[in-house]
């Protein structure tokens, strides 16, 4: 899934229109991917059972996209990135 289907997907609808034009045109790299996915299933690990629902996912995998597309690439900030938004991650 590319960049820009995240973004246009149904679920993303909620997710803030910054979040969803920041990562808009990016490519990444296999790697980048997978290190964006492991980020992705370690904040869902984080989260209660009853919260780890595919619209969550989906904010947070958005949240994520949008951090890695403005070059972050630290998996503990991309963690940041999806429980609390991508603003908090420019913080620390």
């Amino acid at each position: 899934m590319t960049v820009n289907e995240v973004a246009e997907h149904p679920e993303c609808c909620g997710v803030e229109e910054e979040t969803r034009v920041a990562a808009i045109g990016t490519v990444f790299q296999p790697d980048e991917i997978k290190l964006m996915r492991s980020a992705l299933d370690e904040a869902a690990i984080i989260l209660p059972k009853a919260e780890r629902t595919s619209a969550m996912k989906v904010q947070m995998a958005s949240r994520i996209l949008a951090a890695a597309a403005k070059g972050e690439r630290d998996p503990n900030k991309l963690r940041i990135a999806a429980l609390l938004g991508e603003e908090n991650v420019r913080k620390t």
